[in-house]
């Protein structure tokens, strides 16, 4: 059978408000995470050419469009045509077609400066990456790439070219053989990476996976408390975040009536801005930041 980027795309049912709207630019994933089951079930990655991608964004007439996949940033590298780094032209393109372009789920070892420099220029810097853990030896059970101290250096590279930044990732809590000094990195890259987003998942074992077949299972009770301990310290850290915020004007979408996100918020998933209840819904507003309730944020109409 000939593979046919453009066959990926098919007629889909609109989910989301009219004014954003996610959009898979690929399918599948051509890596060997050992906790992920994606690859057996969805095979190797299946780029869908950038002209099919833009086409499908002019249709949606969004004002927002969230770029998905399971591997983001390695986009184009299994399309000769298209080849390694191409993500950089096709967020590109579908910038200079809407008022904001998100990207979510990037492998830190493709974040290059190109990429980083390609999203600052969107106004919409904000930053999802697929850490998993930080500690290395973890990470390599994990058939990973990376540490916490390339985590780290990556996150101050952006910070210092893009001080409004905002920062999400996830973590993988008991994979087999995590070790309490592993959680002791964990907790300590929390503290230093200051993320704005963090979600905290214990590990589950996947059938035909790689670490479905380790030894080192960690004890569901001792996973719950290390959660707990890291999900209580990034609440801080997230509140602390917003709380910065106050006095500030930033500019918002409004998502529903009385709700809205600037760029440091991903629709469905991060926290809201409440707005003034009359700012029509699918249209930008600037507004001032005058309170904050933990993850979410108060905003007022900038006079």
């Amino acid at each position: 059978m000939v593979y046919r980027p453009h066959l990926l795309a098919s007629a889909r049912l609109r989910i989301t408000p009219r004014h954003f709207a996610y959009l898979k630019i690929s399918e599948g994933c051509d890596r060997t995470c050992g906790f992920c089951a994606i690859p057996s079930f969805r095979g190797p990655q299946r780029s869908r050419s950038i002209e099919a991608i833009v086409d499908e964004v002019d249709q949606l007439g969004a004002r927002e469009i969230v770029l998905v996949a399971q591997d983001l940033a390695s986009y184009g590298k299994d399309v000769d045509a298209l080849g390694a780094g191409s993500i950089v032209p096709l967020v590109r393109r579908v910038a200079a077609r809407v008022d904001r372009v998100r990207l979510l789920y990037l492998y830190p070892s493709d974040l290059s400066d190109e990429l980083v420099a390609a999203i600052g220029d969107t106004g919409v810097p904000y930053f999802d990456l697929s850490l998993q853990h930080v500690s290395k030896p973890l990470l390599r059970r994990m058939r990973r790439w990376g540490d916490g101290r390339r985590f780290l250096d990556r996150i101050e590279h952006i910070r210092d070219r893009h001080p409004d930044a905002a920062f999400r990732s996830n973590f993988i809590v008991g994979y087999p053989g995590e070790t309490e000094a592993d959680h002791d990195q964990l907790l300590a890259f929390v503290d230093d990476a200051q993320l704005d987003w963090c979600g905290f998942f214990a590990y589950s074992a996947e059938e035909g996976t790689h670490a479905a077949g380790l030894d080192g299972q960690v004890p569901a009770a001792l996973v719950h408390e290390r959660l707990a301990e890291l999900r209580e310290r990034q609440d801080h850290i997230t509140a602390t975040r917003r709380d910065a915020l106050i006095g500030s004007t930033v500019e918002v979408l409004v998502d529903s009536r009385g709700v809205g996100r600037s760029h440091r918020e991903a629709p469905e998933i991060d926290g809201i801005i409440q707005l003034p209840l009359d700012l029509e819904v699918g249209s930008f507003a600037k507004v001032d930041i005058v309170d904050a309730l933990g993850p979410d944020l108060i905003g007022a109409v900038s006079a």
